[in-house]
C-alpha cells in the first residue's frame, strides 16, 4: 500500500515529565517517530513539556508546543494547527490517555482528526481490563481468574469470588503499575483497592488471582494494515511473576523455552493483536507460564510503543518507534526497508546470535522512608543493557554497566556473608540486591533446588550461576601469571572483568590488563546486525566478546569518542543524554567520525543512526580502554555524560 496522501499534518503527543516507570524510552520514540513522518513529507506538529529531550528541539518537529500535556491544552493546539490525524501510540501511557480523552469528549471529531496508530476501540479493549478479559475469552487464549471494580464494595466482592490471597491489584490506564499491589489479607486488600480505584483515571482495578511463582515472557509485535504480524523479540523475565517486569533482569532473547511453547507464544500473540484490533505499529504483549504444568495465561498487552519495546529495538537493532509511524500512515511491512542491512524488509523477522540482559537501577537510598521490596508497581530510576555471546558475559557485562561500584557478579571485593536465615529471607522477598543473595547462597552450600522454592528463578538461570561461581573458584586457587592463553579466554568469556580476575588473584586491575594483552587475550567487537550475520550490516553498532574475528571496519577519518552518562538515575538523567547527542551532530558537522560508547537502551544517544559507530558496553576503564585501542580516536569528550565520564577521565 501506498502512503497516505489524504493526511498532510499530523500531530505528535510526547510523554511530559520524567517519571518513575514513564522516562527517556519516549523521548526515543517520539524523535524516532518524528524524523520517520518528516522523512515521508508530512508536517509534524509535537505537543511535549519536557525540556530536556531531543523531541522538543526545533529541529525534531516543524512546530514544537512546549505546553502541559492536557486534553484543554492539547484542543487548543488543534484548534490552532488543525491536523489531519493525532499520532498517540509514542508518548506512553500519558499520550495514550490524552487520546482517549479528545476521543471521547468529541473533540477528535469535532475537528475532524483522525486517530492512527491505533484507534479508539483498540486502545479500550486493551486497556480497559474487563472488555479485554471478554476479548481473551472471545479468542481462547486463557486469563488468570480475576474480575474488575469501580468501588470498594465492588472489590471485596471480587476477592470473594476468586477465594484466596494474595491477590494482584492493577489499576486500568496507569503507568508501570501505578497504584498496583500485592494484597496477602483482607485488611491490606481494602486499602490497595482503594487506592488503586483512585489511582486510574477511569476508577477501574483488575484483581487477578496470584500467579506468584509463574515465569514471565513477554513478546513484542509489529502489525501492519494488510494484516501482516511479525515478531519483533522475545524477552524472559529472569525474576518471576510479582514483580514489575521495570524492575525484574530481563534477558533476550528468551532462553529457558523450547520452541514448541515459543511457537505456542507467537501463536497466542498474533491472535491477541488481531483481535484487540491494532492495526499499525507494536505492541507488547505479556505472558505467564506455569513452570510445574505448562499452563499459559495473558496478563497484559500495552497497544503503544513502551519501555520494552526501546529495549528491544536496541537488543535487535529493529527501529520499532520508526517503523511503526512508517506503518500509522499507510505502508506495510514488505514496503519499509531495513535502514541496517539496506536489502531486507521490515518483515524479516529480527535473527540474533548473541545475548542480551538488561538490568534496573534503583535508588532506594534517595527514599529513607520507602521499602526496598519489588511488587508489581514499578520502582526503578533507570536500567543498563549488555550484549555477549553467552548469557554469563552479557549478565556480568549488564551488572558492571550499572555503576554501582560492582564489577560483575561479585568477586570484586570482600565480602561477609550474612546467616542462613537473613539469606532465606532475602531470597524469599524480592528485593534489590536479590541477585546478590543467590550468590551468597551458593557460597553458603544451598542447594539450587532449595534456592529455586524460594525465588521461582529458573533452574537454567542458576546453573548458569553456580558457573561463574566454578570460574571464581577457579581463579583464586590460580596465580594470575599462569594462566594460560585459553584459560584466559574462557575466563574472559564468562564476563569476568579485569577487576575481578585482580581481585581473585590477588594483584591489581593493571597487571592483569599487561599479562592479558601479552597472552594475546583482547576483544574483538561484533555487530548487531537484525539478521545473525546473514546480510551485510551498514550501521556500525557494536558490542565486545572474546573470540577471534572482529568486525570493526578500519577507517581514515578523524575520530572522536563520546562517553555517555550510562543509566538514568535521580541526579543524572535524560538531559545528559541531550547534550551527548548534540556533540555526535556538531562533530559530524565538523567532519569528524564519531564514537558514542553508552550502555542505557532508553536512550537517544543509543539509537543506531545518532553517531557514526555506536558502542553498547559498561562505561567502565577497562571497557572504554578496549574501545579506544580499537578505534584509535584523536580525542574523547567525557563532559557531557554527567559524572560517569568524569570519573573515569581522573
Amino acid at each position: 500500500m501506498p502512503r497516505r496522501d489524504d493526511i498532510r499534518k499530523i500531530l505528535l503527543l510526547g510523554s511530559g515529565p520524567i517519571v518513575i516507570g514513564q522516562a527517556s524510552e519516549f523521548d526515543y520514540s517520539g524523535t524516532q517517530a518524528c524524523k520517520a513522518l518528516r522523512e515521508e513529507g508530512y508536517e509534524v506538529v509535537l505537543v511535549n513539556s519536557n525540556p530536556a529531550t531531543i523531541m522538543t528541539d526545533p529541529e525534531t518537529a516543524d512546530r514544537t508546543y512546549i505546553e502541559p500535556l492536557t486534553p484543554e491544552l492539547v484542543e487548543k493546539v488543534i484548534a490552532s494547527e488543525r491536523p489531519e490525524a493525532i499520532l498517540p501510540t509514542m508518548g506512553g501511557q500519558t499520550a495514550l490517555n490524552i487520546a482517549v480523552a479528545l476521543a471521547k469528549n468529541g473533540v477528535l471529531e469535532r475537528y475532524g482528526v483522525e486517530l492512527i496508530g491505533a484507534k479508539l476501540p483498540a486502545i479500550e479493549k486493551a486497556e480497559d481490563r474487563k472488555l479485554f478479559n471478554e476479548a481473551m475469552e472471545k479468542i481462547g487464549v486463557k486469563v488468570c481468574p480475576s474480575g474488575t471494580a469501580s468501588t470498594l464494595e465492588e472489590a471485596k466482592a471480587v476477592a470473594k469470588k476468586i477465594g484466596t490471597y494474595p491477590l494482584i491489584i492493577r489499576p486500568a490506564f496507569t503507568l508501570g503499575g501505578t497504584g498496583g499491589g500485592i494484597a496477602y489479607n483482607e485488611e491490606e486488600f481494602a486499602e490497595m483497592a482503594q487506592f488503586g480505584i483512585d489511582a486510574s483515571p477511569v476508577s477501574q482495578i483488575l484483581i487477578d488471582q496470584s500467579l506468584l511463582g509463574w515465569k514471565e515472557y513477554e513478546l513484542e509485535v509489529m502489525r501492519d494494515l494488510a494484516d501482516n504480524v511479525v515478531i519483533i523479540c522475545s524477552i524472559e523475565n529472569l525474576d518471576p511473576m510479582g514483580i514489575h517486569t521495570g524492575d525484574s533482569i530481563t534477558v533476550a532473547p528468551a532462553q529457558t523455552l523450547t520452541d514448541k511453547e515459543y511457537q505456542r507464544l507467537r501463536d497466542m500473540a498474533i491472535k491477541i493483536i488481531r483481535e484487540i484490533g491494532v492495526e499499525t505499529g507494536g505492541s507488547n504483549i505479556q505472558f505467564a507460564i506455569n513452570p510445574i504444568n505448562g499452563d499459559v495465561v495473558i496478563i497484559e498487552m500495552n497497544p503503544r510503543v513502551s519501555r520494552s519495546s526501546a529495549l528491544a529495538s536496541k537488543a535487535t537493532g529493529f527501529p520499532i518507534a520508526k517503523m511503526a509511524a512508517k506503518l500509522a500512515v499507510g505502508y506495510t511491512l514488505d514496503e519499509i526497508n531495513n535502514d541496517i542491512t539496506k536489502k531486507t524488509p521490515a518483515s524479516f523477522e529480527p535473527t540474533i546470535d548473541y545475548v542480551v540482559t538488561k538490568i534496573p537501577r534503583f535508588a532506594f537510598e534517595k527514599f529513607p522512608g520507602a521499602e526496598a521490596v519489588l511488587t508489581t508497581q514499578m520502582k526503578s530510576v533507570g536500567e543498563a543493557m549488555a550484549i555477549g555471546r553467552t548469557f554469563n558475559e552479557s549478565f556480568q557485562k549488564a551488572l558492571r554497566s550499572l555503576e554501582t561500584g560492582r564489577a560483575g557478579w561479585g568477586c570484586d571485593m570482600k565480602e561477609k556473608l550474612p546467616s542462613g536465615e537473613q539469606i532465606r529471607a532475602h531470597l524469599r522477598t524480592p528485593n534489590p540486591e536479590r541477585i546478590f543473595a543467590l550468590r551468597h547462597a551458593m557460597l553458603l552450600g544451598m542447594a539450587l533446588e532449595e534456592i529455586y522454592e524460594l525465588t521461582g528463578i529458573d533452574p537454567w538461570f542458576l546453573d548458569k550461576m553456580q558457573e561463574l561461581l566454578e570460574v571464581e573458584k577457579f581463579l583464586k586457587r590460580t596465580p594470575l601469571q599462569q594462566l594460560t592463553q585459553e584459560q584466559m579466554f574462557e575466563v574472559k568469556r564468562q564476563g569476568f572483568s579485569d577487576r575481578q580476575i585482580a581481585y581473585a588473584t590477588k594483584t591489581t586491575e593493571e597487571e592483569v590488563r599487561t599479562y592479558r594483552k601479552q597472552l594475546g587475550v583482547i576483544p574483538v567487537y561484533k555487530t548487531v546486525d537484525t539478521c545473525a550475520a546473514e546480510f551485510e550490516a551498514f550501521t556500525p553498532y557494536h558490542y565486545s566478546t572474546y573470540e577471534e574475528e572482529t568486525e570493526v571496519a578500519h577507517t581514515t577519518k578523524p575520530k572522536v569518542m563520546i562517553l555517555g552518562g550510562g543509566p538514568n538515575r535521580i541526579g543524572q538523567g535524560i538531559e545528559f543524554d541531550y547534550c551527548c547527542c548534540h556533540a555526535a551532530f556538531a562533530l559530524k558537522d565538523a567532519l569528524y567520525e564519531t564514537i558514542m560508547v553508552n550502555s542505557n537502551p532508553e536512550t537517544v544517544s543509543t539509537d543506531y543512526d545518532t553517531s557514526d559507530r555506536l558502542y553498547f558496553e559498561p562505561l567502565t576503564r577497562e571497557d572504554v580502554l578496549n574501545i579506544i585501542e580499537a578505534e584509535n580516536p584523536v580525542g574523547v569528550i567525557v563532559q557531557f555524560g554527567g559524572q560517569t565520564p568524569l570519573k573515569l577521565s581522573v
